[in-house]
């Protein structure tokens, strides 16, 4: 996966958001992730149509934070969701 890459939600994931932080659940697995206040701004921009290189940038923004950082974080968290099943590539 690279930073052109464009995810969307995955349709088998439950989620809620509890004090700024969101909490996913793989229906089907149970495979859960807590998510902090930036992973779930990430989350909830995970329309399938911007890239991850799109969605940092936002985000790197939003804290301002170098851009650069912000992919590399992004790119190791979104591998790690796609791995689990929450998230699927468009």
């Amino acid at each position: 996966m690279d930073a052109n890459a464009r995810l969307k939600r995955s349709v088998d994931v439950t989620y809620q958001i509890v004090a700024d932080e969101a909490i996913l659940i793989r229906m089907s697995t149970g495979t859960y992730f807590s998510l902090n206040k930036a992973g779930t701004d990430f989350w909830n921009m995970l329309d399938g149509e911007q890239t991850i290189e799109e969605h940092a940038a936002n985000i790197a923004s939003k804290y301002n934070v170098d851009a650069p950082t912000v992919v590399a974080d992004v790119l190791e968290l979104a591998g790690k969701m796609k791995a689990d099943g929450i998230v699927d590539i468009v």
